[in-house]
């Protein structure tokens, strides 16, 4: 009975202690101020829009064209005998470039004028008889029709064997010359591709917002072409097409080079189209992120972000719409806040 009532007062020591010790505890960390964690401040700076000329400008990529590239095609086939051509090569108009077998085109004009000679003997026999009336009307008109079709074909005969000297229609520089001495002339086959150098265009494809500021006063806008190695030339407008492409939401419009001598055709280039100037409030393009946001500057000190849709811009700025010029738009730091999040203007403007 001792030995019981022993074993329940430890219990009861034990179970004051713990509870003693529990109080402690809830004492001790009920004292203590909490931790909370404050994220860092992000730096920015930041800037008032500043007043500038900007180019209403819009920038497209097209290939060198020469304005007309003329395919010389043989008129009669054979032989290629002769081949004078290498491309690159200037040619006058008219001048031979090949030269075809002549041999079957000098027997058939031999053939032709034999026939024609006999035809038109047999015609001076036959007339003064007719005129006398020893030869029937339908012997004359015979032997008329007869030497009519000999003539004919001693004409088309020496036409052919013209033909076989292949010559150049126009004036310019060879761009291409696919045969070669022994090779097979036909009218399938261009024996050169030829054209003006120094008529260089550019067609190029433009995008459809782009169309009622170009193609309403063409002659007012202006084209630089430039050529991957610097080369550069200003182009004037030579036409616009009258539609959009519905597929491609662009329009066609076709440019002159003139200054062709940097540029051969084939040649990748960019074009800078101006179709106009605007004095406005501006911005850096740095100030816009990828995504085309701006933030700017609340009162409280907070970042807010807006996107200006449809602005004009060129190499270095973009403008922002008028009731803006006093606003603080951050222009470094602004790619690594989100909208609504307190900054800190470290440099540009005064807060």
């Amino acid at each position: 009975m001792k030995g019981s009532k022993t074993i329940i007062i430890r219990y009861i020591i034990m179970l004051l202690i713990f509870l003693f010790l529990t109080a402690g505890l809830v004492i001790f960390f009920s004292s203590r101020e909490p931790v909370t964690y404050s994220a860092p401040v992000k730096p920015v700076e930041v800037m008032r829009p500043e007043r500038r000329v900007i180019e209403n400008a819009v920038d497209v990529t097209g290939y060198i064209e020469a304005d007309a590239m003329i395919p010389v095609v043989p008129f009669v086939q054979g032989t290629v005998m002769e081949y004078r051509i290498v491309p690159g090569q200037h040619v006058q108009k008219d001048e031979v470039i090949a030269v075809i077998d002549k041999r079957p085109y000098e027997l058939q004009l031999a053939q032709a004028k034999a026939q024609y000679t006999a035809v038109e003997s047999a015609l001076e026999r036959v007339k003064p008889l007719y005129e006398s009336g020893a030869a029937t009307q339908q012997d004359y008109e015979m032997t008329q029709a007869q030497y009519d079709a000999a003539k004919a074909q001693l004409e088309l005969a020496e036409l052919q064997l013209s033909y076989a000297e292949v010559t150049s229609s126009v004036g310019g520089t060879v761009l291409m010359a696919p045969s070669a001495e022994g090779s097979v002339a036909s009218s399938t086959s261009p024996l050169a591709v030829i054209a003006d150098l120094s008529d260089l265009v550019v067609n190029v494809s433009v995008g459809e917002k782009f169309y009622s500021s170009i193609s309403s006063d063409p002659e007012s806008v202006s084209v630089t072409v430039t050529s991957p190695d610097g080369g550069s030339s200003s182009a004037s407008i030579i036409s616009v097409a009258p539609f959009v492409d519905p597929a491609s939401k662009t329009f066609k419009m076709k440019v002159a080079l003139e200054n062709p001598e940097p540029f051969v055709p084939g040649m990748f280039v960019r074009i800078h189209i101006v179709y106009g100037s605007t004095e406005c409030s501006v911005l850096p393009l740095t100030a816009r992120t990828a995504e085309g946001v701006v933030y700017y500057l609340t009162e409280e000190g907070t970042a807010e972000s807006v996107k200006f849709d449809r602005m004009a811009s060129d190499a270095d700025y973009f403008q922002i719409p008028e009731g803006h010029e006093d606003t603080l738009f951050i222009f470094r730091g602004q790619n690594s806040i989100l909208s609504g999040e307190k900054v800190a203007v470290i440099n540009g403007d005064e807060v």
